[in-house]
């Protein structure tokens, strides 16, 4: 996962900034603007990026403008400035025609497009460059993009095999000036960074995903190594059975068969019956439901629910995840392996 720092941030949470980029990567790619309209003192911000790169290995995606060029007074040839600060790919979002685009490329850049709004005219005429596709994001409140939209634009660069980045809020600082969260899809502005995570890898695995402002929480920012390392899906729970709690101290894999219902953990039947039922209302959506010995030979098998459904005699009650990560169900994949926390 990728993180962003902004001239604006105050200096508390840039440190907070670099310590978790410089966590999860040897050498990361940050997210930076050079062409906000509050900030001020783009050199010494340029100093700041500098200093990063040379002492923590931080190099940079940085938003251009026509303004910024002209603030630094360079050319779209003379760049090495920008190299020196540890700017490796420029975005180019408005101001530039294509032409200015091959310049900069030239010059020593890869070159990044805003995938929310390029369309298949400016991929073709950029083939030559292959530039990357980094999503907006937008900070004010409804009006990020829907699923639909990002989905349709993210089809224009996996077409022509093309990388992509997209952006979530924050969870720990808000970036000024709205301090309302920076999400390229609006329905993710308030939820938390994991399901954000999950949900972008899930509508498109190809995305690099960004946070757009200061830091996550450490809990989801290791979950997210996970995932990336492992490929393993962490679900947290609440309230496990203690007398089965044994069972969810490892990981298992999901049943490769995907029914409407519920997702079957493999290997799990056994002859562990929980000691108490204490069932819910109904069979809820993120439970854990395991069969009793009227199911015979199933007795043990685990079952994720993935909507709500009558209770029965032959189920009870294990566990159930965590509601803020509930939506979880909608992602977990057949053959998908899970961890519980």
């Amino acid at each position: 996962m990728l993180f962003s720092i902004y001239p604006v941030d105050p200096p508390a949470v840039q440190a907070a900034v670099v310590a978790q980029a410089r966590s999860g990567s040897d050498r990361p790619l940050v997210f930076t603007s050079l062409h906000l309209p509050e900030s001020q003192g783009l050199r010494q911000w340029g100093e700041q990026l500098a200093d990063w790169h040379a002492r923590h290995g931080l190099s940079f995606c940085a938003d251009l403008s026509p303004r910024t060029l002209d603030e630094l007074g360079i050319g779209l040839g003379d760049i090495g400035l920008l190299r020196d600060w540890g700017v490796t790919v420029a975005r180019i979002d408005f101001g530039f025609e294509a032409a200015d685009i091959r310049r900069i490329a030239a010059a020593g850049l890869q070159l990044a497009v805003n995938a929310s709004t390029a369309d298949a005219a400016l991929l073709d005429a950029l083939a030559d460059v292959r530039p990357v596709g980094w999503h907006n994001y937008y900070p004010r409140p409804e009006t990020g993009i829907s699923v639909e939209f990002f989905q349709r634009q993210n089809d224009l660069f996996s077409a022509r095999g093309l990388e992509l980045y997209s952006f979530i809020p924050g969870e720990v600082s808000f970036r000024a000036p709205l301090g309302l969260g920076l999400p390229t899809l609006e329905g993710q502005r308030h939820l938390n960074a994991y399901l954000n995570y999950v949900q972008l890898k899930a509508l498109c695995p190809s995305t690099q995903v960004v946070c757009a402002e200061g830091i996550i929480l450490d809990q989801h920012a290791d979950w997210i190594k996970l995932l990336e390392r492992n490929d393993r899906l962490t679900l947290p729970l609440t309230n496990p059975d203690e007398s089965v709690a044994g069972l969810f101290a490892r990981g298992w894999r999901i049943r490769v068969e995907q029914t409407d219902y519920s997702w079957r953990l493999e290997d799990t039947r056994s002859q562990l019956v929980p000691a108490r039922r204490l069932n819910a209302a109904s069979r809820h959506r993120g439970s854990l439901q395991m069969d009793l010995p009227a199911l015979g030979r199933y007795q043990g098998e685990i079952h994720i629910m993935r909507r709500d459904l009558p209770l029965t005699f032959a189920q009870a009650r294990v566990a159930e995840i965590s509601r803020p990560y509930e939506s979880l169900t909608d992602h977990i994949r057949p053959g998908h392996e899970v961890v519980f926390a």
